[in-house]
């Protein structure tokens, strides 16, 4: 066998200086060869070269999943806040004793707002609940916001009820009871929501499409 022999010229070159003998030039070669070993310059370069293309496709995989998690809880988040908002929008004009505008001189009071036969589209909604309180639901364009107004006037109070709201409309539909009054038969609130600036995680989150809820109720009151 070919290591068996190596080994044999190992020994008998031993044996030689141990002798005194000079050592062949061939046994000299042939042992070399034999003891040389290791890593070359080439081959660490190669693996390094490799390793860092791992590396880096690792980092992007990494990057790509945290914006992919922070866009689904940034998507999810607006979601059910909007969700939660319009619902309790919905239980308030059901809920509600009276509502508005319905007249038209109401409806050319308020900026924005338009009437087509018995539809009014406008930004604004007025109702009163149960409690005997005035309430007006109002988007505000400049702030990309809805708000609640309870008891317009000197003494009233605001609350901001969603936050990125790049546009709102309440469509009303309107017709005469049997006194003859205008009442509210049905309804709509038409808003498109963004994911609001100061959410946690907005420096990760990129390219979120826009949420579209269309709502629709019937007050439980028309009379």
């Amino acid at each position: 066998m070919k290591i068996t022999r190596l080994r044999h010229l190992d020994d008998l070159g031993a044996t030689q200086q141990a002798e005194g003998c000079c050592v062949p030039d061939r046994v000299k070669h042939t042992m070399s060869r034999v003891r040389a070993g290791g890593v070359s310059i080439i081959e660490a370069l190669l693996a390094l070269a490799i390793s860092a293309v791992l590396l880096t496709a690792t980092m992007v995989a990494t990057d790509a999943s945290f914006k992919s998690y922070a866009n689904a809880v940034e998507q999810a988040s607006t979601l059910t806040t909007t969700r939660m908002i319009t619902h309790r929008l919905l239980t308030l004009i059901r809920t509600g004793v009276a509502q508005g505008p319905l007249s038209n001189a109401e409806v050319a009071a308020i900026d924005g707002a338009s009437i087509n036969g018995n539809e009014i589209r406008s930004p604004s909604m007025d109702l009163q609940d149960q409690q005997g309180r005035l309430i007006r639901l109002e988007y505000r364009a400049d702030s990309h916001s809805l708000w609640m107004v309870i008891n317009p006037g000197d003494d009233q109070q605001e609350q901001a009820l969603l936050g990125g709201v790049t546009s709102a409309e309440f469509r009303l539909q309107r017709y005469k009871n049997d006194q003859r009054m205008l009442v509210l038969g049905r309804a709509s609130l038409d808003m498109t929501v963004e994911a609001d600036d100061d959410a946690i995680l907005s420096p990760e989150r990129k390219n979120l499409p826009s949420i579209r809820v269309v709502a629709s109720t019937r007050p439980r009151r028309l009379d």
